[in-house]
């Protein structure tokens, strides 16, 4: 049987890591070293912590030979990784790039495919759940790809990426108001979006395969987030009733948006306030004219066509619709407007939230691109 007889100092500082240790095998160890010292036998210790004799001895071994620091329980290595170290960097590369830059055949990436472009690039085979684990530790995650029009012309995107910085800046230091508009148009049949549910009880929206339409007209004030919003019914027999085209209906709507947002930053408060617009055939015309007209300090920016991502508000109709509509059935307009106008209340209350969103839309990582197979 080994016994032992510390210094004082060594006692004391086994007495001061064993109050200290959160780890359990650690703290064991040290009582194994603790109650020796003090002259129990090595079958008492062994019962009193639940081990073996030869493992009271083998602990002790080690302390002797390397101190508290023998005594730390260590990790095994385990087995060296089938993926070699220099791979992940590259494997974010062919993300950010997208497969067809890699000459495959498809438009985006998914966990299966990357283990298969590895085995086929590298020689490294490898299984789907493994290359999981290497995105997830390597900051690639599942994303919902979304539309790039590539009708766009770049240049004057990059022109008009330009100038919105500029009008930003401007607005920042007091020198105009810039808000950010567009509509959306929110049917009666329900949009899906994915939730919780019980293996084998899949859940289910009902529909009524409803053509009603209830538009919204919003603009967001990029600095301060202030938001003001009009709505717009659209039944299915809109035009019979009323004996206007689409385009009419909904000029005549943008005219009195229009009218509302100048009322609500009146020409005494704000010198100049500017709309970031698309190019909507409703948004010009004759009542256009005469709304602006009426309220001389709004004047228009407006995008290069196929634009939306130089848009700030499209990203807050993706809030709206989560908040408001997605899995839910309406019976009637009156409903859908109701729960419509509840989440815009909302969000004119928690600016915060619209703020956010905002300052997601005006900043982007250094090395962040739009990940394509085109």
């Amino acid at each position: 049987m080994i016994r032992i007889k510390l210094p004082d100092a060594d006692a004391d500082a086994l007495e001061s890591a064993s109050r200290l240790a959160d780890d359990r095998k650690f703290r064991d160890r040290l009582q194994v070293v603790r109650l020796a010292h003090r002259g129990r036998k090595h079958r008492d210790i062994a019962d009193d912590l639940g081990i073996t004799p030869r493992t009271v001895q083998r602990w002790l071994d080690a302390y002797l030979a390397g101190g508290l620091d023998a005594l730390r329980p260590r990790k095994a290595p385990g087995r060296a990784p089938k993926i070699p170290a220099h791979l992940p960097a590259e494997a974010r590369r062919w993300v950010i790039e997208g497969p067809a830059k890699q000459g495959l055949d498809r438009a985006n990436w998914a966990h299966a495919e990357l283990a298969d472009h590895l085995l086929k690039a590298h020689g490294v085979r490898t299984s789907r759940s493994a290359v999981q684990r290497l995105c997830r530790k390597h900051e690639i995650r599942p994303y919902r790809p979304t539309y790039r029009f590539l009708r766009g012309d770049p240049i004057k995107q990059a022109k008009a990426r330009v100038e919105l910085a500029e009008l930003r800046e401007k607005a920042e230091a007091g020198e105009l108001t810039l808000l950010s508009q567009d509509e959306a148009r929110f049917p009666m049949v329900p949009t899906t979006s994915r939730t919780l549910g019980v293996k084998g009880h899949r859940p289910v929206v009902g529909t009524r395969d409803c053509k009603d339409l209830l538009y919204v007209f919003a603009v967001v004030n990029v600095v301060t987030a202030a938001l003001h919003c009009n709505t717009l019914e659209s039944p299915a027999n809109a035009k019979k009733k009323t004996g206007q085209s689409k385009t009419r209906r909904l000029q005549e709507a943008f005219a009195a948006h229009l009218r509302h947002v100048g009322r609500s930053y009146p020409a005494a408060q704000h010198k100049r306030v500017v709309l970031i617009i698309d190019n909507a055939p409703w948004h010009q015309g004759k009542l256009i004219e005469e709304a602006l007209a009426d309220h001389p300090n709004l004047e228009f920016k407006r995008l290069p066509s196929y634009s939306p991502q130089l848009n700030v508000i499209e990203r807050f109709w993706k809030l709206l619709r989560r908040r408001a509509t997605h899995n839910r059935l309406f019976g009637s307009l009156a409903e859908l407007k109701r729960s419509l106008r509840a989440s815009l209340c909302y969000y004119q209350t928690m600016r915060g939230r619209v703020r956010k969103m905002v300052g997601k839309a005006y900043t982007r990582p250094a090395d962040q691109t739009a990940s394509t197979g085109l």
